[in-house]
């Protein structure tokens, strides 16, 4: 501050020294707090007041109005530095504190899911052998229904381990690193098979095409994805029949879900649009307004292998022909 004023009175009087000034304030005030910088700012003022106005020879009132004035705007410096200081501590003090709850809560939240991915398995995998093994011994003496029936338990069960175990220890919602068995299957069966896991299943009106419709899919993860938006779309319309349409659309298989009495949200389709995307397929998802219901269409693609055989026995035969 000494060496400001020194500065300050060395130079010419039009010469304005006040932002140097200012700087110790506001340096001393951000460490130190207000109190410390207006100290500063006093010292400050008193150093400008002697440098500019004393020694120069200005008359007293002047001088005196102007180092008050000084000291009235270092105060003021002084303050809102302090201020803004502070809000800036409390706010970086409260985001820490929210990050430490955020992270004790992963920290529970993963012990648990470690305990899921641990235990869980253990009676999802005997609750589906007893199952399995009740539908063998039943096979000889029961009814279609009965087997029917069976089934459908079996594919609860089959759905339950997915998410008690692969999604549990997934950990998040990426069908890219879902484990999928993939294999040759027909769509038809599956969405009868989805159908039929419905308690409701007389009012799901399922329309098959004569075409084959055959893929390239995990089975069981495209009958869960189908039972979700089937099953969720019943809760909706609970006095309404809700429409599957199963139809072939240039090289894909498409599936229309048709509810009607209310819509279906997003929120309603993560789940099936993952387990659809992670077969290569995508959802999407139709409005139509409160009173209209809701539109999902699944697309997914058609075995490329069954799709070449016809183009091929095409060529063959107009070859043969010629």
């Amino acid at each position: 501050m000494i060496a400001t004023g020194l500065l300050d009175y060395l130079t010419p009087a039009e010469v304005d020294f006040t932002p140097f000034y200012m700087l110790p304030v506001v340096l001393t005030a951000w460490v130190l707090g207000w109190k410390a910088g207006l100290a500063f700012g006093m010292v400050g003022a008193a150093t400008e007041f002697i440098a500019d106005d004393v020694m120069r020879g200005l008359v007293l009132a002047t001088a005196l109005w102007n180092g008050l004035s000084r000291i009235g705007v270092f105060f003021a410096l002084a303050f809102v530095t302090d201020r803004f200081h502070l809000e800036r501590i409390a706010k970086e003090s409260a985001h820490d504190r929210e990050r430490l709850r955020w992270e004790a809560v992963d920290a529970e939240r993963n012990a648990v899911q470690r305990v899921l991915i641990r235990e869980f398995p253990r009676p999802l995998r005997a609750l589906d052998w007893f199952a399995r093994t009740f539908e063998d011994s039943l096979v000889r003496h029961s009814t279609d229904a009965m087997r029917t029936q069976f089934r459908a338990l079996r594919h609860h069960i089959q759905e339950v381990t997915f998410l008690g175990t692969d999604l549990t220890a997934l950990g998040r919602l990426d069908g890219r690193a879902l484990h999928l068995e993939r294999r040759r299957v027909d769509l038809g069966q599956i969405l009868t098979e989805a159908a039929d896991a419905s308690p409701a299943r007389a009012r799901v009106l399922l329309s098959l095409t004569n075409q084959p419709l055959t893929l390239v899919a995990d089975a069981d993860r495209l009958r869960h994805a189908f039972a979700c938006l089937i099953d969720r779309c019943l809760e909706l319309s609970p006095h309404d029949d809700v429409t599957v349409l199963a139809r072939i659309s240039a090289d894909e298989a498409a599936v229309e879900v048709n509810c009607r009495a209310r819509e279906v949200e997003e929120a309603d389709v993560e789940l099936p649009r993952l387990l659809v995307a992670g077969n290569g397929g995508r959802l999407v998802l139709i409005a139509r307004g409160a009173a209209r219901g809701s539109l999902v269409t699944v697309h997914l693609p058609l075995d490329p292998d069954l799709q070449k055989r016809p183009a091929e026995e095409g060529t063959a035969g107009i070859t043969v022909a010629d």
